[in-house]
């Protein structure tokens, strides 16, 4: 007989959906409050954000704020250059940041250390809501180290840290312009030769009377050239304004109808990109030549500042209306002509900077403050954030 298939009694079968079911509302209860805690947790997230991206944003104004501040010292609320930075410059009081209608935003702290008008240090907190409580609250730190744009103000339309020859018959013209002082012909502190007929006049000396002592002053001391010229961390700023421009070069570089200078800031680095030290060897210092129709302005001249660490040589038919710098060796020949300050620092050469320029019209160096100092208009002065040292801390 076969045997007889077993059978299940539906009595056996109850209560066996009851607990499948409650186990999978357990699954799904605990899937749902996973959810909803992740879920609850995406506002505080977000908030945290938006809160962080605002401390970064006042703490960016802070920033600004001390840069207006320097750049204005003669205004209430601007810094002083001759001594240290007070309340609210010296992180003991809350700046609050409102909108227009007077909300507020939050705010900073911010310090300025150091004196001078050349470079200080700046520290900044960024906090959101506000200064308050620590609880509940965005922090954001930065530091960075600001140093100032600014035009030397030579004591003469050329300074030179080293010897000056002037050639025969060349008209050197500082009498004209009184807008920031008086100034002489030229200034060197080595000797200064004249060539015969040469006329040198500054508003130092009598007014009718052409290559006077005043006029002409030589065998100045050395040290207040050091003070007036470019310092290292000015020099790595004005490279970094030539780096954004497209104007820094390096190394031996000739201006001329195949290759002309825009106006603004140029600057020409040594070969090596380094700064020049007592043990910079002579082939690593920049090298640079103006020759025809290098300006390519619409009247052919160029307006801005030439920087260039090494020697700097104006050879050709050309008009600069602005500042030229040279960490070495300066000299100006031809029919090139000058208009604003020339400053030669001699870092390695003994031979005397030149002028010994023929300018169809006027004089072959002109002294002018305006466009010296904003180079014809294309240089704004003011503090820039030094390469390099800007740092925040989120906190």
């Amino acid at each position: 007989m076969k045997p007889t298939p077993a059978r299940v009694s539906s009595r056996e079968q109850q209560g066996a959906v009851l607990p499948l079911a409650m186990l999978s509302l357990l699954v799904l209860s605990a899937v749902l409050i996973g959810l909803s805690l992740l879920t609850g947790q995406e506002p505080l997230t977000a908030r945290n954000h938006v809160m962080m991206a605002q401390a970064q944003a006042l703490a960016d104004a802070g920033l600004e704020r001390a840069r207006w501040a320097l750049s204005r010292p003669e205004l209430p609320g601007g810094v002083p250059w001759s001594g240290p930075a007070t309340a609210p410059y010296d992180g003991t009081q809350f700046i609050d940041v409102t909108t227009e209608l007077g909300a507020s935003l939050g705010g900073f702290r911010l310090t300025i250390s150091g004196e001078g008008d050349r470079q200080r240090q700046v520290a900044v907190v960024g906090l959101v809501p506000g200064d308050w409580s620590p609880l509940g609250r965005a922090r954001q730190e930065i530091s960075a180290t600001v140093v100032r744009l600014r035009f030397p103000g030579p004591p003469a339309g050329i300074a030179v840290r080293g010897a000056l020859e002037i050639g025969g018959g060349v008209t050197v013209d500082a009498a004209t312009d009184g807008s920031c002082g008086d100034r002489a012909g030229v200034w060197a502190t080595g000797a200064t030769t004249i060539g015969p007929g040469a006329q040198v006049q500054g508003r130092t000396g009598n007014a009718e009377t052409p290559n006077e002592p005043a006029d002409i002053q030589q065998h100045q001391s050395p040290a207040v050239f050091e003070e007036l010229a470019f310092a290292a961390a000015e020099m790595q700023a004005l490279k970094a304004v030539a780096r954004v421009r497209g104007t820094y070069y390096r190394g031996t570089v000739t201006f001329d109808a195949a290759r002309r200078m825009p106006d603004g800031l140029i600057f020409v680095d040594t070969a090596s990109g380094k700064p020049i030290t007592d043990t910079t060897p002579d082939t690593d210092l920049a090298s640079v030549s103006i020759g025809d129709a290098a300006a390519s302005g619409p009247d052919g001249s160029f307006r801005g500042w030439i920087i260039a660490n090494g020697s700097l040589s104006i050879q050709g038919d050309v008009t600069i209306r602005g500042l030229v710098y040279a960490a070495d060796r300066f000299s100006q020949t031809g029919r090139a002509r000058l208009v604003g300050a020339a400053m030669a620092g001699h870092a390695r050469s003994a031979l005397p900077s030149l002028v010994d320029a023929r300018p169809v019209d006027g004089a072959a160096l002109v002294w002018s403050c305006e466009a010296g100092r904003t180079g014809g208009g294309q240089i704004p002065e003011g503090w820039l954030v030094k390469p390099g040292s800007y740092r925040e801390a989120a906190g």
